[in-house]
């Protein structure tokens, strides 16, 4: 079960704050703000209700978002290493080329996002779903995605090298070219229709058994 973000009700929101260097943003609505190229290290965002935020290329280490939803924001290009999100709701965001290499992820739901060639690796997951993403090219590379649920996303050549996907659910995915050996693929949940698909994807060829020659000749 994935726990949704908690948010007071009534919301008491307070004004807009500054995302600066190390600042705290707290119980605060947002809409349209932009944010492009900004660099601020340790930015925490804690009950937050965001909304069409523009923060192309971004450069936030050490990124905690906890309790928040970020609706229909822009995030390509970022760079947000080892970052943190708790009970965080990405609804319609575009991440493409985003980078969050080493990132913990609890209770995350990423919903309609494009994140074509993002980059998660040796990211943690626990408790979260990509629904309806794309994810063509994106790098899972050493990350743990066990108990994932891919729902309705395109995987397409999607990068799964040394990744952990033990009850990873794929059934629903397009999983063409996807890059992931035999260890990799280990315990993930795939459907029936699948099957063909994933053996080639491991370099096995399947093919059928031609019928046996008639071993008789008409004299």
């Amino acid at each position: 079960m994935i726990h949704p973000p908690r948010l007071p009700k009534p919301f008491p929101a307070t004004e807009s704050e500054l995302f600066l260097p190390h600042a705290h943003i707290f119980q605060s609505v947002m809409s349209g703000e932009d944010y492009n190229n900004l660099h601020a290290p340790g930015l925490i965002i804690e009950q937050v209700k965001a909304r069409k935020l523009q923060m192309l290329r971004t450069n936030l280490p050490g990124l905690r978002i906890v309790d928040s939803i970020l609706d229909t924001c822009e995030f390509s290009g970022s760079e947000w290493e080892k970052g943190f999100f708790r009970r965080v709701v990405f609804q319609g965001c575009r991440l493409m080329g985003t980078q969050m290499l080493d990132g913990i992820f609890e209770d995350v739901e990423f919903i309609n996002c494009q994140m074509e060639s993002a980059t998660l690796v040796s990211s943690k997951f626990k408790r979260c779903r990509f629904s309806k993403c794309v994810l063509r090219k994106a790098v899972f590379d050493g990350a743990d995605v066990s108990g994932v649920y891919f729902t309705d996303c395109d995987l397409t050549e999607a990068n799964f090298h040394q990744a952990k996907l033990i009850g990873a659910d794929l059934r629903t995915s397009q999983i063409g070219g996807l890059r992931i050996g035999v260890d990799e693929i280990r315990g993930a949940i795939i459907a029936p229709h699948q099957t063909l698909q994933v053996i080639g994807l491991l370099g096995v060829l399947v093919k059928d058994i031609a019928p046996p020659e008639d071993s008789f000749s008409d004299n």
